[in-house]
């Protein structure tokens, strides 16, 4: 009797798998602009995987407890369609969670920083409190909000102590997050245009929050106009988005800007690694797009 045949394509969606590599750039970040190099290179990468693991936790996670509700809403999801059945993609939810937490206590045995451990157990806490309810509720994108916040953290985390550079761009990704989760919300339950310009507001309030780094950091590796060219585009691109979709709001245009929003993590963590370290380092996180965007195309984002 032959075992049955996995549908990688399916798992790769529930994975949303695209969106994984902004999880990376959030923990390089965090680790360039304490540690102002990547070396040691051991714990970053285990810091990557660790953060890896526990979005992908989450993604699987958020899919098992939405089943009933993607039935009606999105019958193409991977499990309410059939093709991952849901005991498969809890037991993967909860691997993945735990692989996560156990990746960041081997980086904590390493460092003797005992703070990687902490921020992982909260950061798990939070992914499984978000999924069991929290999401339900208006808390559900200050949760969201905090995952990210605490994934750039996480990165930071090696060091002796958290440093103000840390933190603003920590707080600067959390506030954006809070937007997006917020701008994402409306795909479910409906395009209001007074809360698409709550979202909007949150997202423009966070990108610049991150502005400030250079005021955080000292010793900055990138000259001040190189900053300031950089967050022109950023913005700009951003106003552009935003005004297209409070100008001409529609299930399918949310969407896509709530894609693209996702992806803008990885230029502003970027940014913030070129002004840590460098131009070479902010084009090799930015190159993280690539993987991301092509992969979009096969796995939707949101």
């Amino acid at each position: 009797m032959s075992s049955p045949r996995i549908d990688w394509l399916a798992w790769l969606q529930l994975l949303r798998v695209a969106n994984v590599f902004t999880a990376a750039s959030n923990v390089i970040a965090g680790y360039l602009l304490v540690q102002r190099g990547w070396e040691p290179l051991l714990p970053l990468l285990l810091l990557i995987l660790t953060s890896v693991l526990l979005y992908e936790a989450g993604m699987v996670l958020n899919d098992v407890c939405d089943v009933e509700l993607d039935a009606i809403e999105r019958p193409e999801r991977p499990i309410p369609s059939g093709r991952v059945t849901k005991r498969a993609a809890r037991v993967v939810g909860i691997a993945l969670l735990g692989g996560g937490v156990f990746m960041a206590l081997t980086v904590s045995w390493l460092t003797l920083q005992w703070r990687t451990a902490q921020i992982s157990l909260a950061l798990a806490a939070t992914i499984v409190g978000y999924n069991l309810g929290i999401k339900s509720i208006h808390w559900g994108p200050l949760a969201m909000g905090g995952c990210r916040m605490m994934s750039v953290l996480l990165g930071a985390s090696v060091a002796e102590t958290l440093s103000l550079a840390a933190w603003v761009l920590a707080g600067g990704i959390g506030i954006y997050t809070v937007g997006l989760s917020w701008l994402a919300r409306k795909e479910i339950s409906g395009i209001n245009q007074k809360e698409l310009k709550v979202g909007s507001l949150l997202v423009v309030f966070g990108l610049s929050t991150c502005c400030a780094l250079p005021a955080a950091l000292q010793g900055d590796s990138l000259p001040i106009a190189g900053w300031i060219a950089i967050w022109i585009m950023l913005v700009g691109l951003l106003g552009f988005l935003l005004g297209k979709l409070l100008s001409q709001p529609s299930p399918q245009r949310l969407r896509l800007t709530v894609g693209t929003l996702i992806s803008l993590f990885i230029p502003i963590d970027a940014a913030a690694c070129a002004l840590a370290v460098g131009w070479p380092s902010g084009l090799a996180v930015l190159c993280l797009l690539i993987p991301t965007r092509i992969l979009a195309r096969w796995t939707p984002q949101t």
